[in-house]
């Protein structure tokens, strides 16, 4: 029986909050993890469109919580098959644990709730230990700093991107937003690129069934009196956002949007609770708002 290949697993920060915040300074962040460990170590990245993923199209077109997340213990795993430190006892490189994240997590053709994303993935914790202990818990207004620390710990890491622009110190909402795994950060003086590995896959109007790489433009920008960063996707003419045919997705390649929450797998210690804060570009002014990849209705 082959033996599944060690993989580092990608987490993202715990969400601060946009008020409490101050700006932030960026010099020459720099930090990367290595997903292909997952396949290296004869696994696979997991994508929203598979057919193995639960629900039809809308579902799946909505499935990018469940799907990063489980993208983000695959490589926990696999980076501690590495360092023959592996803390699962179930392979969680499957779709039956993207599956299985769905449905703790909520996860509705209208898309997932952001605190849903965390109990979910803690009550799989639950239903499947690790030894020693993975934790969660989620972050707002990651800075780049933050996200290069993680990823030097070796953490899983999932951005919550929410659709939209920046005017001035004004953000707009653009409808939805998207949950991607964090591999890469290489920025200085407030600009540069992140690598992620994207469940959507690809930049067709419906989900591919494998999860892809791709590189994000980043810029620091400022809301209000706090500092965020936004992304833009590369290779604008690739994609189908923010127009889409009606009844699909966004597909990602030159969708704006800014970074308002990370999510993270850790062994580490976790943060304090006082210091987990809900992103008030994730809850000001926009009520129930999901985790989704789809076009405005």
């Amino acid at each position: 029986m082959k033996k599944f290949k060690k993989q580092r697993f990608i987490t993202l920060p715990v969400l601060t909050g946009l008020l409490s915040c101050s700006a932030y300074s960026i010099y020459a962040q720099s930090a990367s993890e290595d997903y292909t460990l997952i396949t290296g170590y004869g696994g696979q990245w997991l994508g929203q469109g598979n057919a193995a993923v639960n629900g039809g199209q809308a579902v799946q077109n909505n499935s990018c919580v469940p799907t990063s997340v489980a993208n983000g213990l695959s490589y926990l795993q696999a980076y501690g098959y590495s360092t023959d430190n592996n803390p699962f006892s179930t392979n969680p490189n499957t779709y039956d644990t993207v599956n299985a994240l769905q449905t703790a997590m909520g996860t509705t053709a209208a898309g997932t709730l952001p605190a849903n994303s965390v109990t979910g993935l803690q009550a799989w914790l639950a239903a499947n230990p690790t030894m020693p202990t993975v934790s969660t818990y989620l972050a707002g207004d990651p800075t780049a700093q933050s996200l290069a620390d993680v990823l030097n710990q070796h953490d899983g890491v999932q951005l919550g991107i929410l659709w939209g622009s920046v005017t001035g110190t004004t953000f707009t909402p653009a409808g939805g937003g998207h949950y991607v795994s964090l591999d890469d950060v290489d920025m200085s003086g407030g600009t540069g690129t992140i690598g992620i590995l994207d469940p959507w896959g690809n930049s067709k109007p419906n989900a591919a069934s494998t999860a892809s790489q791709d590189t994000l433009d980043v810029t620091t920008v400022t809301i209000g009196t706090s500092s965020y960063l936004e992304v833009q996707y590369q290779t604008p003419n690739l994609g189908d956002y923010p127009s889409p045919a009606p009844g699909t997705a966004y597909a990602g390649a030159g969708g704006i949007g800014v970074i308002a929450l990370d999510q993270v797998e850790t062994l580490a210690a976790v943060p304090e609770p006082s210091s987990l804060v809900i992103s008030g570009l994730a809850s000001a002014g926009i009520g129930g708002f999901v985790w989704l990849r789809r076009r405005k209705a």
